[in-house]
């Protein structure tokens, strides 16, 4: 049977993003917020198949569709269908063990849900963009009509900034998917050598996650050092409303297939809930996710617990303030 052309590919996977959502019929739903707005009108109910996608994204070039859709595939068949099983092991708190090769597939899950948003591309094609316009502003002041790239002369002749940039990053995107994809599978060895696994789970009813359109959060102790690809990065994916996945760099040896896990109850929740909801605030690129009261309890302590501290300001002051609003119960 041929293989299918799939034109509108998602780069955060339907199978995890239905865990935020809720379900009518066949179909799940999610509500979304644009990420600058701070007006809790600006949020909306959509069907998550419209939601965090684009055209041709992963498309490569070949003469068959099999070729074109190599990477769709890949993520479809190796990661995506095998998401709903991993769900259920990490937010099971009765399953500590995993085997090897369910360990593989959470990291594998992780790592390329990391590496496959179009933040990547998007923060690579704004970089080239810059360039090109510094290329062209040079070929005006010396009066060429071509320029050296990689030891190939590249012609503007007769060409206009805008149309010839978006011909070059399109040209070239397919090379960066690519990329994209084979950082994540050296990432994933190195990972699979060290990683240990963790899940917390947030106690308590009124505290719910988010999460958005680059979803996999990074962090590490030494922010000035901060490298994407460093292995000492812990990655922190929001499982749904409840859970928050760690994949802890440095494992003790022997407890590989060991899930560490921890339940958050306040004042500890809070702070758990209002640092995963901030992080995917500041990671996402257009969306966040979730319910909509989650994303409305978002919005009512984003003013006050995102703003700098002031001078002679701790963090308890934020929480205590907080408190004295009715936004934090504890």
């Amino acid at each position: 049977m041929p293989e299918d052309l799939v034109k509108r590919q998602h780069f955060v996977p339907r199978t995890y993003l239905k865990h935020f959502g809720i379900a009518e019929g066949a179909e799940y739903f999610v509500h979304a917020l644009p990420e600058s707005e701070t007006d809790k009108k600006a949020i909306f109910k959509s069907n998550i198949k419209n939601v965090a996608l684009e055209k041709h994204l992963y498309t490569l070039p070949g003469e068959t569709n099999a070729q074109k859709m190599a990477i769709e595939k890949f993520y479809s068949e190796e990661i995506e269908q095998h998401y709903d099983s991993i769900y259920q092991i990490l937010t099971d708190p009765s399953i500590t063990e995993v085997t090897s090769e369910q360990r593989e597939l959470i990291i594998s899950t992780v790592v390329t849900m990391y590496y496959r948003t179009t933040k990547w591309i998007n923060t690579s094609k704004n970089f080239k963009s810059r360039i090109l316009e510094r290329a062209f502003q040079l070929c005006e002041q010396t009066g060429k009509d071509y320029f050296m790239f990689e030891d190939e002369k590249i012609s503007i002749k007769g060409r206009e900034l805008k149309e010839f940039t978006a011909e070059w990053n399109k040209n070239r995107q397919p090379g960066m998917v690519l990329i994209q994809l084979e950082t994540a599978l050296k990432l994933i060895k190195i990972r699979l050598a060290n990683d240990g696994i963790m899940v917390v789970r947030i106690e308590d009813d009124n505290l719910e996650l988010v999460t958005s359109d680059n979803p996999v959060i990074a962090e590490n102790n030494k922010p000035q050092r901060f490298a994407p690809f460093d292995p000492t990065n812990m990655l922190k994916l929001p499982l749904d409303s409840k859970h928050i996945l760690m994949l802890m760099p440095e494992n003790t040896a022997g407890l590989e297939n060991r899930i560490f896990r921890r339940n958050s109850t306040r004042p500890f929740s809070e702070i758990d809930k209002l640092t995963s909801n901030y992080s995917q605030m500041q990671n996402s690129e257009r969306f966040m996710f979730g319910s909509k009261s989650a994303l409305e309890s978002y919005l009512d302590t984003k003013q006050e617990s995102e703003r700098p501290l002031e001078e002679g300001e701790s963090t308890a002051d934020i929480f205590a303030k907080l408190k004295d609003l009715g936004l934090l119960k504890y």
